[in-house]
């Protein structure tokens, strides 16, 4: 008897052993599929600004297809791990958001550019030979539309001119009076600007 009882402890020893031991094997694997998903959401959304639309709508797919598939394991995580995984998809929808605005001021600031800048609206227009003439117009327009504008749209002309003073420092041997104009041009739009914070709204 003695015998037996000391055999069926063994078992269920060793039953236990296995047991804990599956256990343990099975929260090691789906924390490391939460760790995995984690280091994609990272890689995903480290540089939002380059996305491309189309880019960006496969990585928002296959989010909700990773979530579908460890939404059903939650019942084998731990209750930090929960915590973790929630985690991760929240941080993954405000950087979504993110996204989702960068897209909005993108589009915004490429109207604001047909509308101040014209022909020279695309940055391949622009070279050495008109950047000047891009300046005019793009002052010309400014002097036509500031009457109307608020913050916002000064902080939108001014993206605009941010653009155009990039392009113009790409290009090489500018002509000294080229530099000159655009440099008062420059100057005529901090003035105009100006003028409006002073008089206030």
């Amino acid at each position: 008897m003695k015998q037996a009882s000391l055999k069926l402890h063994v078992i269920v020893f060793f039953l236990s052993i296995v047991v804990i031991s599956c256990t343990t094997t099975r929260e090691q694997e789906v924390e490391g599929e939460v760790n995995e998903f984690r280091s994609w959401v990272n890689s995903q959304t480290s540089q939002l600004a380059e996305r491309t639309e189309e880019d960006w709508k496969q990585t928002k797919k296959d989010f909700r297809k990773r979530t579908e598939e460890l939404d059903r394991k939650q019942d084998k995580f731990s209750e930090k791990m929960k915590s973790d995984y929630q985690q991760v998809k929240e941080d993954f929808k405000a950087r979504e958001r993110e996204r989702e605005m960068l897209a909005e001021r993108k589009a915004r600031t490429a109207e604001w550019e047909r509308d101040l800048l014209g022909q020279y609206a695309e940055r391949s227009a622009v070279n050495t030979g008109n950047i000047r003439q891009a300046y005019l117009t793009f002052m010309q327009n400014v002097r036509a539309r500031h009457g109307t504008w608020g913050d916002q749209d000064w902080e939108m002309a001014k993206t605009v001119l941010e653009e155009l003073n990039q392009r113009k420092e790409a290009l090489q041997d500018l002509p000294d009076e080229d530099e000159v104009k655009i440099k008062a041009l420059q100057m005529e739009f901090i003035a105009l600007e100006t003028g409006e914070d002073l008089g206030g709204d």
